[in-house]
């Protein structure tokens, strides 16, 4: 077909050419024509002679395509004109047409040169041009018929030879080509054809060894794709064997990938997941389903990744879950997808939440503790002055609950506080609390009791006594019948200005006086004790100014020795220099400073003191060796676990004589964890500190641990001594005690010494040493130091 157009396109080149050419000669022919009958028509129409014109007309006619001829003057009148009868149509008109229009006109201007160029007329004819060019019509069809029919004749020889040569090969290439088994391409090869060695052959040849290149790449692939499956296979396991949650989803909400930890959750398997819509696993087991899908959305919208801190679901057992996802874009099989990395803070969550429960919950009874209580009481208050009723604050103590501890150890202590919780959780109203503040304090708050503060009140007395009818039963444990009572202070709420703290004060307060009275039994709170709390308020506040205000000093009193009345060294007694009522003792302030915890500062800030003076009089040189001062260390203060750190470091940065400093402890300290205490002891003794048990007699007096403990003196409280010339138990109470501190090895002190009878009983009792205002009361710094001055002078003098 390409070799047909390009003859039948070389043909008609030829015919263009030929037309042309046609063109230029008949050009010349009638410009030949013009020239010749130009003269002939011009002297014709000068003359005005029709002949003449006549034979011009018929001269023109004589040419066979000429078809019609006109001659006028210069005023346009026709002089000669005639028109060729034979009008039959030619043959080939059509070509005629199909080039352009049939008929064209010529004409020439007739000028007489002998008169100066004058136009005298013209003379037109008209040319059928389809008869002009018939014979160059019929020479092209001619030359195209044969050309075509050469083209034909060539075409079919290259059909012959091509498909002999080229297309018969390829077809059965081809048919070859497609019965090759592509996933086994080396099984079959591509026939050779004999005795030719051309492209064919090549060709051939080439794909023979493209086939075997292709055999040999089909095997390394399959030897690849082995591997990746194995590789996704491993991976896969270990994705599932990961302790995280693995989803990838697609736009449109379908689940292209979840590893085995996701799909248990919904109790399924991966491969049943795998395109199937996430809404339809979830179900109704997830609320917030939408929520993850905009998540999704939002991965896919911004091409970055984001962190949700929590996310919760539940599992095919309609148990929650917590989880912690992290979402990113991938691309999963050449499909955008939003991949999801969870792992479950379920664990995390629940211990949370068990903080949460146990910062508002006592851990041993798992009732409300402090926390819980005053905010409970905080909303408990708002709701009673807007419903305008009343109820009341139990403030519940348990009697003697320490016996138990110390006698039979904290695990049964437990065991009776967990009973004690659950009678009491059992004997008031769901709408009531019951809390723990700690040991064996209990509050109970008691609400809508009434709109009547009277008949609040007797309500209230109900419960209490019902209360404590309840804690007497006996608490059975181990073969043990445990007994335990309770001193119950009550308040009512609300009260005009009073705030929660205030409240449970004075609970607090009202229960202490049920102590005081002699516990087992209820008290109410009032006016009084009112009074004695706002006083204990403007007595902290002192004590704190006091403190910031450096109004505290030592006074010193003086220790005697019985047998010599020599000095042999002094206590270091606290004193509150108030600004408004003077030096006031520590009998009225001393309990508030426990109470408040202040007593271990202005403790350090005795030590602190007490080793300045004394470093001063030893450098002074008035303090004599052996002599002691003695301070007073409180129960909280020495059972810090800071304190003896405390006192090695005051001793580092005030030095005084090994052996000068002696601590004076009350039985208070001793009671509870005799191996601690005697420990402390120990190590300040080797510092050169020396121990006294101060105001012996008066508490849990035991012979036990005073053999356990380092003391190095038994001081015999004053209260025995006042009385010591009439009471006759007195008497053998301190007689007993300065023997049993003899017999122990232990120098004893009397305290309270104010009259000569009463220290020559105890010097009789065999005491080593007194105090009292029979020699000195307690005296300033500065007149101590003349006391020891005088005491130095009179030694010096006696050796002299």
């Amino acid at each position: 077909m390409i070799t047909f157009g390009l003859g039948l396109l070389l043909g008609g080149i030829q015919i263009y050419w030929d037309f042309q050419r046609q063109q230029r000669e008949f050009s010349k022919t009638n410009d030949y024509i013009i020239e010749l009958v130009t003269p002939t028509a011009a002297r014709a129409v000068h003359t005005l002679d029709s002949e003449l014109a006549a034979e011009v007309v018929a001269g023109l006619l004589s040419y066979n395509f000429v078809k019609s001829v006109q001659v006028v003057d210069e005023l346009g009148n026709v002089l000669a004109e005639a028109e060729n009868s034979n009008d039959a149509p030619s043959k080939l008109l059509w070509m005629t047409e199909l080039l352009g229009d049939r008929y064209q006109t010529y004409q020439a201007d007739l000028v007489l040169n002998e008169y100066e160029g004058y136009q005298a007329g013209r003379v037109a004819y008209t040319v059928d041009l389809s008869i002009a060019y018939q014979s160059l019509y019929q020479r092209s069809i001619t030359y195209l018929g044969s050309d075509l029919f050469r083209n034909f004749v060539l075409i079919g020889l290259l059909c012959v030879i091509f498909y002999s040569y080229f297309t018969r090969p390829i077809l059965r290439l081809a048919r070859e080509m497609e019965s090759i088994n592509f996933y086994k391409p080396g099984s079959r090869r591509f026939s050779l054809i004999k005795y030719r060695s051309d492209e064919i052959s090549r060709l051939v040849d080439n794909g023979n060894r493209l086939l075997e290149s292709v055999e040999l790449a089909l095997d390394s692939q399959r030897s690849v794709e082995i591997a990746l499956r194995k590789s996704e296979e491993h991976l896969r396991q270990l994705i599932d064997r990961l302790p995280v949650f693995v989803a990838a989803r697609n736009r449109d909400g379908y689940l292209v990938f979840v590893n085995k930890a996701w799909a248990s959750v919904f109790g399924m398997s991966p491969d049943h997941l795998r395109y199937v819509k996430f809404k339809d696993v979830v179900g109704e087991k997830l609320t917030n389903a939408d929520e993850i899908l905009a998540r999704d959305k939002k991965v896919f919208d911004s091409h970055e990744d984001f962190f949700v801190a929590e996310e919760r679901w539940f599992d095919h057992n309609h148990q929650p879950l917590y989880w912690q996802s992290h979402y990113t874009l991938l691309q999963f099989h050449d499909e955008p997808v939003a991949l999801v990395v969870s792992t479950d803070i379920s664990d995390r969550k629940k211990s949370e939440a068990d903080i949460a429960y146990m910062a508002y919950h006592d851990s041993l009874t798992r009732l409300p503790n402090r926390m819980h209580l005053v905010e409970r009481l905080e909303n408990e208050l708002h709701r009673a002055k807007r419903h305008k009723y009343y109820g009341a604050v139990l403030f519940i103590d348990l009697d003697q609950f320490k016996n138990i501890n110390d006698s039979l150890g904290h695990p049964v202590g437990d065991v009776v506080l967990v009973e004690i919780a659950r009678r009491l959780q059992q004997t008031v109203r769901d709408e009531d609390l019951v809390a723990r503040l700690g040991g064996d304090e209990f509050v109970l708050v008691l609400t809508v009791l009434d709109t009547d503060l009277t008949q609040a009140i007797h309500k209230a007395t109900e419960v209490g006594e019902k209360i404590r009818v309840c804690l007497a039963d006996p608490v059975y444990h181990d073969n043990l019948e445990l007994r335990v009572t309770c001193s119950i202070g009550a308040v009512m709420f609300p009260d005009e200005g009073l705030s929660v703290h205030e409240l449970l004060r004075y609970a607090d307060t009202a229960m202490y006086r049920v102590k005081e009275g002699g516990r087992n039994s209820i008290a109410f709170f009032n006016e009084t004790m009112a009074e004695q709390v706002k006083s204990q308020l403007v007595l902290e506040g002192q004590l704190h100014k006091a403190v910031e205000e450096h109004q505290f000093e030592l006074v010193y009193q003086a220790k005697v020795s019985v047998a010599t009345g020599e000095l042999t060294g002094a206590e270091a007694l606290l004193r509150w220099k108030h600004p408004e009522k003077g030096l006031i003792g520590p009998g009225y302030f001393i309990g508030t400073l426990e109470n408040t915890g202040l007593i271990v500062e202005v403790g350090q800030w005795i030590l602190e003191e007490a080793c300045r003076k004394l470093q001063e009089w030893q450098q002074m040189g008035v303090w004599q060796s052996g002599m002691r001062l003695s301070i007073n260390i409180s129960p909280r203060q020495f059972r810090r676990s800071e304190f003896v750190d405390d006192v090695k470091a005051t001793l580092r940065d005030i030095p005084i004589e090994y052996g000068s400093l002696d601590i004076e402890v009350t039985e208070g300290v001793v009671i509870g964890n005799i191996d601690d205490t005697a420990s402390t002891m120990r190590e300040l003794c080797d510092i050169g500190i020396s121990f006294s048990l101060d105001d012996f007699g008066t508490g849990y007096s035991s012979i036990s641990y005073l053999k356990r403990l380092p003391v190095a003196t038994l001081k015999i409280d004053q209260s025995f001594v006042r009385d010591i010339r009439i009471d006759r138990s007195d008497k053998v109470l301190v007689e007993s005690m300065a023997s049993m501190g003899r017999l122990l090895g232990l120098k004893v002190v009397a305290e309270g010494v104010e009259e000569a009878e009463q220290l020559a009983l105890i010097k009789e009792f065999g005491c080593d040493e007194y105090q009292g205002y029979y020699f000195s009361r307690p005296i300033s710094a500065d007149k101590f130091l003349e006391l020891l001055r005088d005491s130095h002078g009179e030694i010096q003098l006696s050796g002299s």
